[in-house]
């Protein structure tokens, strides 16, 4: 039996091939696979430099532990780099995030929190998954995407705003492992 399942993708190092490489890697994992536009976030910490976010979406044969795992493991592949941004090094970063944001309708805290409990909060995950599935309908909140983003949008200040971004999705992704430098 397959279950439907949601995934926000960020990274603000080395952006592109992050995405790229994130990808690659999770597309073979799901049937029907599908990823919304990208779109650039400020950080949260000063200084940093903004985020290139996604959401991806597809069908899985797998239970949740197994595919938190996989994701785990595609996150460690990608690696870490010293993330230096005018002038401040802020040290040894993870190039990828990815959250599971749904799993079907499941709810639960284990092995990570389904749904992801901050969907609604932050627009570089409630717009892709918007863009992406604005009928997705949020399993706690009973709302569709596309009311909640209706809801969070004008709200915005300039700072917490997302705008959308391209990348030429042609160009290979990186062979990464998590001893990786590039």
């Amino acid at each position: 039996m397959s279950t439907k399942v949601y995934l926000g993708v960020g990274s603000n190092l080395n952006r592109e091939n992050s995405l790229r490489f994130a990808f690659a890697k999770i597309s073979p994992l799901l049937k029907n696979c599908k990823k919304s536009s990208i779109w650039i976030s400020k950080p949260v910490r000063n200084g940093e430099p903004d985020y290139f976010n996604m959401v991806i979406s597809g069908d899985t044969e797998s239970n949740l532990e197994e595919f938190h795992t996989c994701l785990m493991k595609i996150e460690e592949m990608a690696g870490k780099e010293v993330m230096i941004n005018d002038g401040t090094n802020f040290g040894m970063k993870r190039r990828l995030d990815i959250d599971i944001l749904a799993f079907g309708e499941l709810e639960t805290t284990t092995p990570c929190i389904i749904p992801r409990h901050d969907i609604q909060d932050y627009p570089f995950v409630t717009c892709p998954l918007n863009e992406l599935d604005p009928d997705f309908v949020h399993p706690v909140l009973h709302k569709k995407v596309s009311e909640l983003w209706a809801k969070l949008e004008p709200t915005l200040s300039d700072d917490k705003k997302v705008v959308k971004t391209s990348i030429d999705w042609n160009v290979e992704a990186p062979v990464w492992n998590n001893a990786s430098k590039d």
